[in-house]
């Protein structure tokens, strides 16, 4: 069970990483592969930075995968992110910013892992939870 908590950490971290590099280097053709229009010179500045947000986190997802007993609080962290990514793509749809179709990956993605997060979370080894 600990080596799948491990195993999804590292994809966890890779796809995440993946995404903030494709904000920081192709912010344009990000924005436009999912559907948006063109992205203003504020808005790329935006991207670059919620870019680099998620790659910080994303290689420290990986280092922990090697010992997530010894920092379970960043297994909690990615948990947290997870349930955090599907509330933040329902919201912008109920608000009109976005609909399915340009958030649905994020929404699907985070509900995936959040729930395999939580399967493999190693309940009893983790000490306070």
């Amino acid at each position: 069970m600990l080596r799948a908590m491990k195993i999804a950490l590292v994809v966890f971290g890779v796809i995440e990483i993946m995404l903030g590099l494709s904000l920081v280097i192709f912010p344009d053709q990000t924005a436009n592969m999912v559907g948006f229009s063109k992205p203003s010179g504020y808005l790329i500045y935006t991207m670059v930075s919620l870019g680099m947000c998620l790659i910080a986190p994303s290689v420290y997802l990986i280092v922990v995968s090697r010992d997530p007993l010894r920092h379970i609080n960043w297994v909690k962290f990615a948990i947290l992110w997870c349930i955090l990514g599907v509330v933040g793509g329902v919201y912008s749809i109920v608000m009109g910013a976005a609909d399915f179709n340009q958030v649905g990956m994020q929404i699907i993605m985070g509900a995936i892992f959040a729930v395999v997060f939580l399967a493999l979370y190693p309940y009893r080894a983790a000490k306070g939870g």
